[in-house]
């Protein structure tokens, strides 16, 4: 009887230990998740999508012009494989024209810049309709 005690408390504790690791990791994952939400909604991080939407349309975010608006998905954001933050922006209130965004933290400068990206082909479709 004392045995089975014993072997009972000892794969109760393995439980909470197990338990407690896992729980832990989800911990990690939710602060890194909410770090890479504040690091997105950052002003740096908005002077970056307003400077790219110009880059690629001239007179982005003016009034008349094709791109008025965007919105950051928030769903959308997560770490890349190859480091950094991957998210998308939708561009007008239309889920069919968003713009991807990868950013990550320039080693020399300590800045966040935008290391690429891609388009929907709405987006691709609208931005060359217009010139």
């Amino acid at each position: 009887m004392n045995i089975i005690r014993k072997i009972i408390k000892g794969f109760v504790a393995l439980l909470i230990l197990i338990g407690l690791g896992l729980g832990g990791i989800k911990i990690m994952q939710q602060v890194q998740y909410n770090e890479m939400v504040s690091t997105v909604k950052s002003e740096e991080v908005k002077n970056i999508i307003e400077h790219n939407l110009k880059l690629r349309h001239e007179g982005a975010l003016e009034n008349g012009d094709v791109i008025q608006s965007y919105q950051i998905d928030v769903d959308s954001i997560e770490h890349s494989p190859m480091g950094g933050i991957i998210f998308k922006v939708y561009i007008n209130n239309d889920e069919q024209l968003y713009v991807h965004f990868l950013i990550n933290k320039d080693l020399n400068s300590g800045q966040l810049v935008n290391e690429g990206g891609g388009t929907s082909q709405k987006f691709r479709e609208l931005i060359t309709a217009d010139k």
